[in-house]
């Protein structure tokens, strides 16, 4: 593989390029309103005692605030909590896999299941850090959710019908399941294997070409 590429590229025939969601062009009031939200919420995960991950540098969501595609993994790298955003370092690969997709980045927002510490996340630290991912959800308002990880799934299975939210008993990698009927999850690898080991590259492509006839649909079947 040639230096500098970190996810494989698209076969000759690429992936036509998708069409915008019909609510890729929000209304201003609808986006200061979806900022406004957002904003809130960030100052909520700062005072956050609800588990006994506190910690002093705390990651928050970061993208567009009316991303059609939300992008979930575990838990924030070092980097990502010391920058206070997520993504941080799996940016550069993720960004040239949805480039090849023809996707722009204005199309994306990126979050954690939970938001702090170094040590994997328990499924009752998830739990608790879950409403901060609702709070997300209802303001960005996505059609397609990416969960990069099983443990991730921990996260939208807390929520346990809150807003019409309800995880599939069986979710299976790169099979679109639906959360309800304006929301999809398509799971994939975890990160940073997703992006650093050769077969883990491999998959998360796969599952990342299903995003794309994803967002022309308001559910799967």
């Amino acid at each position: 593989m040639p230096p500098g590429r970190s996810i494989p590229r698209p076969p000759p025939a690429r992936p036509k390029k998708p069409k915008p969601p019909d609510d890729a062009s929000a209304p201003g009031t609808d986006l200061q309103k979806a900022s406004g939200e957002l904003v809130a919420l960030a100052s909520q995960i700062r005072s956050c005692t609800a588990c006994d991950r506190e910690c002093p540098d705390r990651a928050l969501g970061t993208g567009y605030p009316r991303a059609p595609i939300m992008l979930v993994k575990e838990q924030p790298s070092p980097a990502d909590a010391e920058a206070g955003e997520a993504f941080v370092e799996d940016a550069e690969a993720l960004t040239k896999a949805f480039e090849a997709l023809g996707i722009p980045l204005s199309w994306i927002y990126g979050s954690t299941a939970v938001r702090c510490g170094s040590s994997p996340a328990t499924s009752d630290q998830i739990k608790a850090c879950a409403t901060h991912l609702l709070i997300e959800i209802e303001a960005v308002l996505p059609r397609v959710v990416v969960a990069f990880g099983t443990k991730t799934l921990d996260a939208f299975r807390a929520l346990d019908g809150r807003c019409g939210i309800r995880l599939p008993e069986e979710v299976a990698s790169g099979e679109p399941a639906t959360l309800r009927s304006d929301l999809t999850l398509v799971l994939t690898e975890p990160l940073p294997e997703g992006i650093t080991n050769k077969d883990a590259k491999r998959r998360l492509w796969r599952d990342l070409r299903r995003v794309p006839s994803l967002l022309g649909r308001s559910d799967v079947d």
